[in-house]
């Protein structure tokens, strides 16, 4: 039985979509990093993350997603398309948000809806200034 690789962000929350594995993509890197071109395969940093527990039970699961940050930027490599479509990914950062909301709200910082609203706030101004950006009027200026 196929089980959603996100966790629901309330009782009702259906599983967005099925996740695709995509052989012929490639992985996306991006990074401000003069790649070097020399392997990291199968090396562990450090401050690597362990992989979440359930992970291990199921044989559907894979990673679409690593994020760090390195000489104060973000860097990030990730499988774009994972689930068959970019929109997806909406759904994914808002399920990220949710548990970072709780996480915080775990360590004794705030509350989860206080802390999931001030995320909200902050990744709607930076999303606007990244639309900003991308936006056909600002490639002409």
């Amino acid at each position: 039985m196929y089980r959603c690789p996100m966790r629901p962000i309330s009782r009702s929350w259906p599983c967005p979509m099925p996740m695709r594995w995509w052989p012929q993509q490639k992985e996306f890197s991006m990074s401000e990093h003069d790649h070097h071109h020399h392997n990291h395969h199968g090396e562990m940093h450090p401050h690597q993350l362990e992989p979440p527990h359930e992970v291990f039970h199921d044989p559907q699961a894979g990673e679409v997603a690593r994020v760090w940050i390195s000489g104060g930027a973000l860097s990030l490599s990730l499988h774009a398309m994972a689930f068959g479509k970019p929109e997806v990914w909406g759904h994914v950062l808002a399920g990220i948000a949710q548990q970072v909301a709780a996480a915080a709200a775990e360590m004794g910082h705030g509350n989860p809806s206080d802390n999931f609203a001030e995320i909200r706030k902050v990744l709607n101004e930076d999303l606007g200034k990244v639309a900003a950006k991308l936006s056909p009027l600002a490639a002409k200026s």
